[in-house]
């Protein structure tokens, strides 16, 4: 929708990982740097931990998209709380091996026959397990075994897992010194600086053809990098919708204003999105225009009542005269009654 209007040639704020997208923060480079430190061991694990949306998925894709070119075989299993006995069906099921009705031993066996068969081919093999945060002390357990499996003296199989932080700690917690002495490197992302917050949102916009349209006013980063904590998901979110709203709105500059207007949709749509947070400018402009507002209908209504009371005295005044005897003073006719003017309902526009 967007796009079109802002002459975009993609969306720059999918939620979907991109590799093609990845913002080479400070955190990212380094846990690269890490990732192939640790695939040129060639043996053991390699752990990626950070908060949710902090890139580690895109991370690990960005990784094996460099290693498109080598020989290399990966399988990839999302452990979606998986316990000891589903492991070893999920990893021949991610090497395309037949698992239904093999007993634990059998799929063991055959595992490794298929891992010694890409050994004697050159091929290498990597098993990916995403979201293993939610995997059981038995199915990491498991995994150690598997990360054991070896042929003349070389490794069979490396493991990289990519979790968010209480990963961490439950290697430490569940007593796995065998499994926590293999882990060749381990890396934790954080979330990004605020410098880095507005590189990555201009990354972003560039790899898509953005052309300064929309204008992104310099306050908008700094309120962006606060709501969303510097979490690359929630920025991408953010942005995403402020660009629909742009759109939307036709407006070809954002600000802090607009993202306010599109935190307060969100914030009603969705439970857990914080309310837009007013800075003071916003918060004194507010203010003013509150004050300003109630001050003009206090006197919209003085100048109401001011005329009401004209009114009702003209018109006592008017039956008075009709009352008097001919003889009198001719009464004055309704035309001739003084018009009342600057009377309107009260937020009728002039």
């Amino acid at each position: 929708m967007y796009e079109a209007f802002y002459k975009l040639n993609g969306k720059p704020f999918q939620l979907t990982p991109d590799p093609d997208l990845l913002f080479p923060s400070r955190g990212h480079k380094r846990a690269m740097s890490y990732l192939l430190y640790g695939l040129a061991q060639a043996e053991g694990f390699v752990v990626i931990t950070g908060a949710v949306g902090t890139g580690k998925t895109l991370l690990v894709q960005a990784l094996l998209h460099k290693l498109a070119s080598r020989h290399m075989a990966v399988a990839n299993i999302a452990s979606a709380n998986l316990d000891g006995p589903e492991v070893l069906p999920a990893v021949a099921s991610a090497f395309k091996l037949p698992y239904e009705g093999r007993s634990k031993e059998e799929l063991l066996q055959a595992i490794k026959r298929h891992l010694v068969f890409l050994r004697a081919n050159r091929i290498r093999a990597l098993l990916v397990v995403d979201e293993a945060q939610t995997l059981t002390p038995a199915a990491l357990e498991v995994l150690r075994i598997l990360s054991n499996l070896e042929t003349h003296g070389m490794a069979l199989l490396q493991i990289i897992m990519v979790g968010q932080t209480k990963l961490r700690r439950a290697i430490i917690a569940n007593n796995m010194e065998q499994l926590r002495q293999r882990i060749i490197v381990s890396y934790q992302l954080d979330a990004l600086l605020l410098e880095e917050s507005e590189a990555y949102i201009l990354h972003r916009l560039r790899a898509v053809g953005w052309k300064d349209d929309p204008l992104l006013s310099p306050g908008l980063f700094v309120q962006v990098h606060r709501s969303s904590s510097g979490i690359p998901r929630r920025i991408n979110l953010l942005m995403d919708r402020l660009l629909l709203y742009g759109y939307l709105e036709e407006r070809h500059t954002l600000d802090q204003h607009a993202l306010a207007v599109v935190l307060e949709e969100m914030h009603e749509e969705i439970a857990g999105v914080p309310a837009a947070p007013e800075t003071p400018e916003v918060q004194k402009s507010t203010s003013h225009r509150r004050r300003a507002g109630i001050s003009e209908r206090m006197n919209q209504l003085i100048v109401l009542e001011q005329h009401l009371k004209d009114l009702l005295r003209q018109m006592q005044e008017h039956v008075r005269l009709k009352q008097q005897p001919e003889s009198g003073p001719s009464p004055r006719t309704s035309s001739e009654v003084t018009p009342i003017h600057g009377v309107r309902h009260i937020g009728t526009k002039r």
